[in-house]
């Protein structure tokens, strides 16, 4: 129970929010009813995943509302393999009517760790006076108890007048992992990012500003056979990234590798 916890308190906040609501799945299938001609086709035999999906209202602009839908192909080899697109779109929020999309190929594929959910963050990313971005997040885990595994990545994105454009890649804001004897003895590593936004500069994109909280955890027995956590808070770490145009170079500790 204790490691399950540890393992959930692990994902943001933000990938536990609710969604448009109850009727989200049928708001995506309505997107894609109105979907232009040749935009993010489906493959044939593969049904749409509306239910995966994601949908909320954009605060930033409350006429567009944002869509994140998981387009998952065959699972292979016994479950082990599962290839996996991510598709993006901006709607109209009256309508439905997309107003731009985005297929991000292999975005969702699951292998020994499992693409397990998508959601969105629509934090207030503001990088200019007049660009607002929004964040995906995806959820992602391991099978394996003895080597528990879970992370969460972030991306963000803005709207281009009708293109979702990619302003940074996927950003490891979480993640939860070790090895443990399935009753109690392990040792376990947990970290956490958070990601805010720079001061609004006069040109081109603010900076972000990456904070890293991090801690080593040992479970033991004690003499009277109870199962004992030993948490060790690791030192913080701080990262700047700066816009190089309208992307954002990622050092390679905080960005997702496979």
């Amino acid at each position: 129970m204790r490691l399950a916890l540890l393992m959930l308190l692990a994902l943001p906040i933000t990938a536990l929010a609710q969604d448009c609501g109850a009727d989200s799945a049928e708001r995506i299938r309505q997107a894609y009813a109105q979907r232009p001609a040749g935009a993010l086709p489906l493959p044939a035999g593969t049904p749409l995943n509306a239910e995966r999906g994601s949908c909320r209202v954009w605060p930033a602009d409350t006429t567009l509302t944002l869509m994140a839908v998981p387009v998952l192909g065959p699972e292979e080899e016994n479950g082990a393999y599962q290839d996996g697109d991510l598709d993006l779109l901006v709607v109209d929020t009256a309508t439905l009517r997309p107003r731009a999309t985005l297929r991000l190929p292999g975005m969702m594929s699951s292998d020994a760790i499992r693409s397990e959910e998508v959601s969105l963050d629509t934090a207030r990313y503001r990088l200019s006076a007049d660009v607002r971005a929004f964040g995906v997040r995806i959820g992602r885990s391991g099978s394996s108890q003895p080597n528990p595994f879970n992370d969460t990545r972030l991306q963000l994105f803005v709207l281009d007048k009708d293109r979702i454009e990619p302003v940074t890649g996927q950003i490891v804001v979480a993640r939860f992992g070790g090895e443990w004897d399935t009753r109690c003895a392990g040792e376990f590593h947990q970290l956490s990012r958070t990601v805010e936004i720079g001061p609004t500069p006069a040109q081109g994109f603010a900076e972000l500003r990456v904070h890293e909280r991090s801690a080593a955890i040992l479970n033991h027995e004690d003499a009277a056979g109870e199962c004992v956590e030993e948490r060790r808070n690791l030192p913080e770490q701080r990262y700047l990234l700066r816009p190089q145009g309208r992307h954002y170079p990622l050092p390679k500790t905080i960005e997702a590798t496979f």
